[in-house]
């Protein structure tokens, strides 16, 4: 494989083409096509009148009907008439979810935010049937409050502005928003009424989400690779009688270079094993070999 084809030498082109003014394919980040989906689903919901109920979340369709892909698109939908819901959220995404991507990785960051939001609407579905409550549930909250947690876990002493004015250290502004999402949790628990239409359970889901990635160390791009590479090692273990050469050992290392490049470009730095460590170690040091 010759340089071009290199994950770093295409990032060089794209930096190129973006500095010349010209389009790049896929040069927008997760963060900011999850975004641009939310504000077209939004405007979708403003045009027509039906739209929201299609892809809410509730017990009866996912139950009754089998609509399961309702566990996603209901975090895609805002309620039309509350601006300030669908706002809130996507900066809270903004501020966050920019430097998670950049520390997991593109693919790696899509996933969470799709997983914390089935994760969310299931915990909220939970919730309903266990009081027999057939409400629905819209919003990117779970979703986001996941994020916006996970970053708290990685950054629990820097701090942020509130309004511009107001600095908290994101510990405690996960802190404030757990302690809002458990008390009307409590409090029906107890038997008390709620007194909003939040969806609560599902911020907390959310949340619980983003503590077991961080503390379980998940990576979810993994879970989609390990089929393929569990068929790679048992076809691996069958020809055992190989002549390996020079030549061959050079190829093999380029290939292993490219695949441990590409999996850095869409999953971040941090997905790497030490194996792969070690293996970019060992290229280096014979790369270095061949030009001196």
């Amino acid at each position: 494989m010759g340089i071009e084809n290199r994950d770093y030498y295409r990032d060089e082109e794209r930096r190129a083409r973006m500095q010349a003014g010209l389009p790049s394919v896929n040069s927008w980040p997760v963060w900011q096509r999850l975004v641009s989906i939310t504000f077209l689903v939004f405007v979708m919901q403003l045009l027509f009148a039906g739209f929201t109920s299609w892809f809410s979340l509730s017990a009866r369709d996912v139950f009754q009907h089998g609509q399961v892909w309702r566990l996603l698109t209901y975090a895609f939908l805002h309620a039309p008439q509350d601006i300030f819901h669908i706002l809130f959220n996507m900066l809270l995404l903004y501020f966050f979810g920019r430097r998670l991507e950049s520390m997991y990785g593109s693919r790696e960051f899509g996933l969470f935010y799709c997983v914390s939001a089935v994760f969310a609407g299931i915990c909220f579905l939970g919730f309903d049937l266990y009081f027999h409550d057939l409400a629905s549930a819209i919003g990117a909250s779970g979703a986001v409050i996941a994020v916006t947690i996970l970053y708290a876990l990685h950054f629990p002493h820097e701090r942020i502005y509130l309004w511009g004015l107001i600095a908290v250290e994101m510990r405690w502004l996960a802190a404030f928003i757990l302690i809002i999402d458990l008390h009307p949790v409590l409090l029906q628990l107890g038997g008390g009424q709620s007194l909003d239409q939040v969806a609560h359970t599902a911020h907390l889901g959310g949340a619980l989400f983003a503590w077991l990635y961080y503390t379980r160390a998940l990576r979810l791009s993994r879970w989609l690779t390990w089929p393929q590479e569990w068929r790679i090692l048992r076809g691996g273990s069958r020809h055992t009688r190989l002549k390996v050469y020079r030549g061959d050992l050079d190829e093999n290392l380029d290939g292993e270079v490219d695949r441990i490049l590409a999996k850095i470009q869409e999953q971040g730095e941090s997905s790497l094993s030490d194996a792969e460590r070690r293996t970019l170690q060992k290229a280096s040091e014979r790369y270095k070999n061949r030009n001196s």
